[in-house]
């Protein structure tokens, strides 16, 4: 459980690349993720060219992060594979897109979660800018990296939050 108290929103990388058996067991957790109806409808984007990298940061007001990573991961729904009228496919992703984010934190990098879906104008503008076919729909952006900051414990943990029975 140690990446899950650890994890944090990195937002300042190094230049260095992230190594392809990172990526492949970083993706593997994300697809490892419970899914509705084991649809599994997610795909992946990954990006690690500059030029496209910045562009993709620039479609959302909170995208510095990615314009500073080196690679860039974006969670995509087949609309197809998540099956009509399974409106469940948003958690599907959300659970992949944590997988990921703890899967980072284990192999020593940074990462940052940009949320793209619902915002209507955002999720068109990454669908176009990813050529992306008519069925697919990005989810959210992931920069992914060597962090300038490091991983570290923050207790977010609030008992009053908790309760047993009633509310």
């Amino acid at each position: 459980m140690n990446s899950i108290f650890t994890r944090r929103s990195i937002r300042e990388y190094d230049t260095r690349p992230v190594e392809s058996e990172k990526l492949e067991r970083i993706l593997r957790a994300g697809m490892q993720a419970p899914s509705a109806m084991n649809r599994q409808p997610w795909e992946f984007m990954v990006v690690t060219q500059p030029d496209q990298i910045q562009k993709i940061a620039a479609l959302t007001p909170y995208g510095k992060p990615a314009a500073r990573a080196p690679m860039v991961l974006v969670p995509l729904v087949n609309l197809q594979d998540a099956g009509e009228n399974n409106r469940f496919w948003v958690q599907d992703l959300s659970a992949s897109v944590q997988n990921i984010l703890l899967q980072a934190t284990e192999e020593g990098l940074g990462s940052c979660w940009m949320g793209i879906y619902p915002d209507e104008a955002r999720t068109q503008a990454l669908h176009d800018t990813l050529g992306l076919p008519k069925q697919v729909l990005p989810f959210a952006i992931i920069s992914i990296g060597y962090g300038l900051q490091e991983n570290h414990f923050v207790d977010r943990f609030v008992p009053e939050k908790v309760h047993y029975e009633t509310y």
